[in-house]
């Protein structure tokens, strides 16, 4: 058999601890009752193993990627697969593939018992598809009811497993804290005290998200949240009471939004990022926890270099202001007018360089007699090397352009004056006359991008 007729045998598992060996085995099977034996050229096997279909993208399953692409070449003719589930749990995605089979004229075997067989018309197998996605959907429903019952670890407990059975003891050596924790958060009255509360400093309770995954987890009270409400755990020994839970749920619903405000505050406080004054590579921003605004230290572990995101802000924002104050519109607009203009004369010149030398290449190739065809890849490779250096100089001279509209949004800005600047203001002036930040032992070198353009105007 020709490789346009390849037989493809897929299987799909979504987890390492499950095995393909049902799939595959039902497969060999079905190519034995047709007088194979599955070990011909022609019978090719593609397994997505330890891939969930309800995690991953179609597009990131990457075997079920190929045999698609197979098919669409026009290589296989005939998939074996065990069931609909294995090849997609989205509704939408089984449709895709299903396309595919059809405008393929590609033969579909489905190997396990229960499963109907393939039919070539596009609204029956949908329908088939939906069923899956139900099912996929079911199935990460009891996947998460199994987590809240039976979590693989859970601060403060101690998993024990005895005759299959699982059951949880508190570990006495952090009931204290999960009991203390609760009975603290549930005198928190207003948005200080529960910041406060937030950034109080415990022993492996220093995180704000980990106190809030405890404070809102029914495991501690020997629950679990279903769709239907509280559900009792048996296999459970309480840390506290239920009622003292449900209070605490209560706080942080009433907190939770101011909490997320606060996250997204502390994410955009710094501006810019600064390098080393020593080994000139990027700083790494650190925090003590998510509400911490932290600071920036060298990732080269040169200690002595540090600075926090306030004094950071504090300096750029001081020089960028200032800056601005003997500086008018029209200025930055003359200098990085003429900065750009020269620029784009340059960049048109060596354009038009390149054209002509690719001119002169095609008429060398045109006049190449008989015996200097051999010349012929060379010149072609140069032309490629040319077409490939036109189009880079396209792209500087499109984001010249852009340029040109960013110092549109400068000037805007500039003509404000100092004291209408909003903290959006400030910051896009940041962004548009920063160059670069470097911190050194005592001091910190802040780069303008205007003043660099200032003093090429002067010397021109």
């Amino acid at each position: 058999m020709e490789d346009y007729n390849l037989i493809a045998k897929y299987g799909r598992v979504s987890s390492a601890a499950q095995s393909l060996e049902l799939q595959l085995s039902a497969a060999k099977k079905y190519l034995e009752s047709k007088g194979l034996n599955g070990n011909e050229d022609f019978v090719i096997e593609l397994t997505d193993h330890d891939v969930s279909a309800t995690k991953l993208k179609m597009k990131d399953r990457l075997k079920l990627m190929e045999l698609l692409r197979l098919i669409q070449e026009g290589k296989v003719k005939k998939v074996i697969v065990y069931k609909r589930d294995r090849l997609a749990r989205n509704f939408y995605e089984f449709v895709d593939i299903t396309r595919i089979f059809i405008k393929y004229s590609v033969e579909v075997i489905y190997t396990a018992s229960n499963e109907p067989p393939f039919r070539n018309k596009l609204a029956l197998e949908a329908f088939y598809g939906m069923f899956g996605q139900m099912e996929g959907e079911n199935i990460r429903t009891r996947i998460n009811d199994a987590r809240k019952q039976y979590p693989s670890s859970i601060f403060g407990y101690k998993r024990m497993k005895e005759d299959k059975q699982v059951y949880y003891v508190v570990n006495e050596e952090k009931r204290d804290s999960i009991i203390t924790l609760f009975t603290d958060f549930s005198k928190v009255k207003d948005e200080e005290e529960f910041f406060h509360f937030l950034m109080k400093r415990r022993k492996g309770l220093n995180q704000p998200d980990k106190l809030l995954r405890i404070l809102t987890n029914a495991f501690y009270a020997a629950h679990y949240e279903s769709k239907n409400g509280l559900q009792p755990l048996a296999h459970i020994e309480p840390m506290v009471r239920l009622e003292l839970y449900l209070g605490a749920k209560a706080q942080i619903d009433k907190f939770l939004t101011i909490y997320k405000e606060k996250l997204i505050e502390v994410s955009n406080l710094f501006i810019t990022t600064a390098l080393c004054g020593k080994c000139g590579k990027e700083m790494k921003h650190r925090q003590q926890n998510a509400l911490d605004e932290g600071y920036f230290v060298c990732s080269a572990n040169h200690k002595r270099i540090m600075i926090t995101i306030n004094e950071l802000n504090a300096a750029v924002n001081n020089v960028v202001l200032d800056h601005t104050e003997f500086i008018s519109a029209q200025f930055a607009n003359k200098v990085m007018s003429k900065y750009i203009a020269k620029a784009k004369k340059r960049l048109e010149h060596e354009r038009g360089f390149i054209t002509t030398k690719y001119l002169d290449t095609s008429l060398a190739i045109c006049t190449l007699g008989q015996d200097g065809k051999s010349a012929i890849p060379k010149h072609l490779d140069q032309i490629q090397l040319l077409k490939d250096n036109s189009k880079e100089l396209g792209q500087d001279l499109v984001d010249l352009l852009s340029l040109s509209k960013e110092i549109k949004s400068l000037n805007t800005i500039l003509s404000q004056g100092k004291l209408n600047l909003s903290k959006q203001d400030v910051h896009r002036l940041v962004e548009l006359l920063v160059h670069e930040v470097i911190v050194h032992e005592d001091y910190i070198g802040i780069e303008l991008f205007l003043s660099t353009f200032a003093k090429e105007l002067e010397i021109s």
